[in-house]
């Protein structure tokens, strides 16, 4: 068989109430069958996760219990045989028309292996909450000003997994932002002005109850890659994880939470509840 233009791999766990929003975005792109597979690597979900998989057309799954979302996305990619790989999350979902419009725009650029598009944020009401602009991952950014990654909108040539690698399973929370600073030293990323995928806040994610932890490892990884722990940008990071002893206290981010919405400003990290 003709390997598949595109492999989408999606780690899951107890899902059941988003990840059909996930399928639908996917199996909804217009693309004949052929030309893409979707992978979904589930941990052993106990809430009705797997009896949609069983029912959904056209998706390679697999249930069982790992070690963690790092375990999980590298079990996908190693079953993946598409050309391009895309990590999208349960929880998250494609836009509209975005596999088409990327295949459409790949070929304009023949020399580059990585892609970042645009990527809406919801809220955990379901509201758009921001458009985050498409990044060029430059390794000198990553270890710099930018943490943050457009992750389920990264679309990467498989040649680039072959050469650096698969998620590093010592990180359970900024593995993908470890992955793209590697990726980044060897391979530039091409910017695209149109949105990829949807992220989508849910409370209990791994992101949703491990942005503290999530913040410790992006020190880990900036000291891997030699960033200075002096760096300027360093202070953006050491006051959230200073300061995070406070978030715990309901009524002081209630109060401080209400100041923002009065200013016209989005928390930062909006925890919910």
């Amino acid at each position: 068989m003709a390997r598949p233009h595109i492999s989408l791999v999606t780690p899951a766990l107890n899902c059941a109430a988003c990840i059909e929003r996930n399928l639908a975005s996917v199996r909804e792109q217009g693309l004949s069958d052929d030309a893409w597979e979707q992978w979904v690597i589930d941990g052993g979900s106990k809430d009705g996760t797997v009896a949609i998989l069983e029912r959904t057309p056209h998706l390679h799954f697999v249930s069982e219990k790992d070690g963690g979302l790092s375990d999980a996305v590298n079990k996908g990619l190693k079953r993946a045989t598409g050309e391009w790989l895309i990590w999208l999350n349960a929880d998250d979902a494609l836009a509209p028309g975005a596999l088409r419009r990327f295949l459409d725009e790949q070929p304009k650029y023949p020399d580059a292996r990585m892609f970042c598009g645009q990527e809406k944020i919801f809220r955990y009401d379901g509201t758009l909450e921001t458009v985050e602009a498409a990044r060029t991952y430059r390794f000198e950014e990553l270890i710099g000003p930018q943490t943050a990654v457009n992750q389920a909108s990264t679309v990467v040539h498989r040649s680039v997994s072959d050469r650096v690698g698969l998620m590093d399973e010592q990180y359970r929370y900024a593995m993908d932002y470890e992955w793209t600073v590697r990726a980044s030293r060897e391979f530039s990323c091409q910017p695209l002005d149109f949105v990829i995928a949807h992220y989508h806040r849910r409370p209990g994610s791994i992101m949703d109850k491990g942005i503290a932890a999530q913040h410790r490892e992006f020190l880990k990884v900036r000291r891997r890659y030699g960033c200075s722990p002096w760096d300027r940008h360093e202070l953006r990071l050491r006051w959230y994880l200073w300061t995070e002893p406070l978030r715990r206290l309901g009524w002081l981010r209630r109060g401080v939470r209400r100041v923002k919405a009065w200013a016209g400003r989005e928390p930062l990290h909006p925890i919910s509840g």
